[in-house]
């Protein structure tokens, strides 16, 4: 009987806090129209100084300096400038959305006798103010808080809390090299016992230039670029020191399984991975500061590239509609062509047109011409050969192409031997190695375009 009586009690004593907390927190409903006073009044830009106790009991100190925001507590580290901004500015505008009690007596019931997240902060002015969050209310709509001394039970909105509950990592610069994308001009790829990958930027296109020297795709090599920029810390393994030997080995940075080196201008920038952590995750370091960290796992496989990921695999530049001539010799055919292009002031419908310039002046199929530009054109390499056959079918291919003002050349060499057919670029080591089918292709439309007509 007894126990039946202290639990009835516990009972009654429950439901009595869950109704004082329900009617506290809806004894006056809000207006629609009403004007909700700021919890503080001042501007983001004159906080200077915060001070943030997670949820977590981790205490970060951060300051305002003139080239952005910096933690100094409790380590040294550039901040996400990104991240602060945002807290300071929901600082500048949060609102009250009410208050609950101008005097509470009994704070613990709405976790603030001790506070689990509190934001400290300093302006320029030399004021100091302190945020207290406590728990959420019964339904979540809100958490309770406290501003400054002032004794006021206030509500203000849940949302708020996650934007305020942040870890030391959570306000630190994560980016693993401080360099821009905007400022990479070259890149060096190294792994154990393999020639490095080597590329650099030539205007707004990059080139190869180890192990072999070609065109490089502007797509993957942005890609590359972007993400060697934008990759960031998974968490910090340890940091104030530079590791040990031993600790090295162990997360196999003494020998690591990519290096890669950046330069912007005349600085480099090294960032070393190692061995993996687990299946997420690698450990990695920046050889300029002495910090291991972890990046994602799938850093490590985007930036392992080999010379054919960055090399452009189209053939040719050019397309139908940018070609202005074109030269072809296979076996004993040699013909060229030149297109005319309608003289200003001329029927807006008129179009260009393509007419035969060797072995004899004359007119050509339109069409057929076209379907060679295409058939060209859309060649494609499967892979790379280092080594290229000195003998087979040839077809011999020579375009200019642009606009008026600016123009290019390409040459290329088409050579089937045996059941390869390798794309031999002026100016290029090897060969790209293309689809045997799509040589055909080529094949057929020239002899369609200098099979003459029957008469």
């Amino acid at each position: 009987m007894r126990g039946g009586r202290s639990l009835l009690v516990l009972l009654v004593l429950a439901l009595g806090l869950g109704a004082y907390i329900y009617f506290v927190e809806y004894e006056r409903e809000p207006s629609g129209t009403e004007t909700k006073d700021k919890a503080f009044s001042v501007a983001a830009a004159d906080i200077n100084e915060l001070t943030i106790r997670s949820a977590s009991a981790q205490t970060t100190t951060l300051r305002r300096a003139e080239g952005g925001w910096s933690l100094v507590a409790p380590v040294a580290a550039p901040a996400d400038n990104a991240a602060v901004e945002s807290i300071v500015s929901s600082l500048e505008s949060m609102e009250i959305e009410r208050v609950l009690d101008e005097n509470p007596t009994a704070l613990a019931q709405f976790g603030l006798e001790a506070p689990p997240i509190q934001v400290t902060f300093k302006t320029t002015g030399g004021a100091s103010h302190q945020l207290s969050l406590g728990i959420d209310t019964p339904t979540s709509s809100g958490t309770y808080a406290r501003v400054d001394d002032n004794p006021r039970l206030l509500l203000v909105p849940a949302f708020l809390k996650t934007g305020f509950d942040k870890a030391p990592f959570d306000l630190r610069n994560r980016r693993v090299l401080e360099v821009t994308r905007e400022s990479i001009d070259r890149v060096a790829l190294a792994t154990p016992g393999t020639a490095p990958v080597e590329l650099r930027r030539e205007g707004v296109d990059w080139r190869l230039t180890s192990p072999v020297a070609a065109r490089a795709d502007f797509s993957p090599a942005d890609g590359l670029i972007s993400r060697i920029a934008t990759a960031q810390m998974s968490s910090i393994v340890t940091e104030g020191s530079n590791p040990t030997p031993a600790e090295l080995r162990t997360w196999g940075l003494d020998t690591p399984q990519l290096t890669v080196t950046v330069g912007a201008g005349s600085t480099t920038a090294t960032l070393a991975i190692g061995a993996a952590k687990d299946d997420t995750a690698v450990y990695a370091r920046d050889m300029a500061r002495p910090l291991v960290f972890t990046v994602e796992s799938s850093l490590l496989a985007d930036l392992k590239k080999q010379p054919a990921d960055l090399r452009v695999k189209d053939v040719f530049a050019f397309n139908a509609f940018s070609a202005l001539t074109l030269e072809v010799s296979h076996a004993s055919t040699a013909v060229a062509y030149a297109k005319s292009v309608p003289a200003a002031g001329a029927d807006p419908a008129a179009q260009p047109t393509w007419a035969r310039t060797k072995p004899d002046a004359g007119d050509v199929n339109q069409t057929a011409l076209t379907d060679l530009l295409n058939a060209l054109s859309s060649l494609r390499a499967d892979r790379f050969a280092d080594q290229v056959p000195s003998a087979g079918e040839n077809v011999e291919v020579a375009v200019r192409f642009g606009s008026s003002e600016s123009q290019s050349e390409e040459r290329v060499t088409l050579r089937r031997s045996g059941g390869t057919v390798y794309a031999i670029r002026a100016g290029e080591p090897g060969a790209a190695v293309v689809p045997a089918g799509e040589f055909d292709v080529v094949l057929t439309h020239l002899k369609t375009l200098t099979t003459p007509a029957p008469q």
